[in-house]
């Protein structure tokens, strides 16, 4: 089924988060001891939820820079627990919620920002909900096989919402 792929996609990702971190390295090291990539994923939580009431009453494609913000603390979360050696399954399990609703005011503020006629995004949105919900499951199970299953779909979901960004909602702006 799904999971032999899911692992393979799993294990390429590792990978490639491993070669990502590598730009991070002087960084990282330059930070204070004492700061833990929770610290980091918190911050960025705290700067989403401060961010989140704008993408939703008040969407402008400015907001994308927030965004971008949003991801440069992500990859940093990232490296410091890799680096540092701090992965825990709550610390991954804060990380990929927070995502998720990162994800879900970027795209409020690009649906908003574009008055609200590109309706195909929304059901990104509740796809990032949804997985919102199974992250905090498999942490809560200690479940890989959900973990297996979820990374296929994810790449699928992923693309098609890149490829409507680039195609259809690029274009008209």
């Amino acid at each position: 089924m799904l999971t032999t792929p899911g692992r393979w996609l799993t294990e390429t990702h590792d990978k490639l988060r491993l070669w990502k971190d590598r730009g991070f390295r002087r960084f990282v090291d330059a930070l204070p001891p004492w700061l833990t990539p929770n610290h980091v994923t918190w911050f960025r939580t705290a700067v989403m939820l401060a961010w989140f009431p704008f993408a939703l009453f008040e969407p402008s494609l400015w907001q994308i820079a927030v965004y971008a913000f949003i991801y440069l603390l992500d990859l940093v979360d990232g490296a410091v627990a890799r680096f540092r050696d701090r992965v825990t399954p709550w610390g991954s399990c804060l990380d990929h919620v927070s995502d998720k609703f990162a994800n879900i005011a970027v795209l409020l503020a690009i649906y908003g920002a574009t008055g609200y006629q590109f309706g195909f995004l929304v059901p990104f949105m509740v796809w990032d909900i949804v997985m919102a919900v199974v992250v905090a499951l498999e942490v809560g199970t200690g479940s890989k096989t959900l973990a297996y299953l979820r990374s296929p779909l994810e790449f699928a979901v992923k693309t098609a919402l890149w490829a409507s960004l680039l195609f259809i909602v690029l274009p008209t702006l």
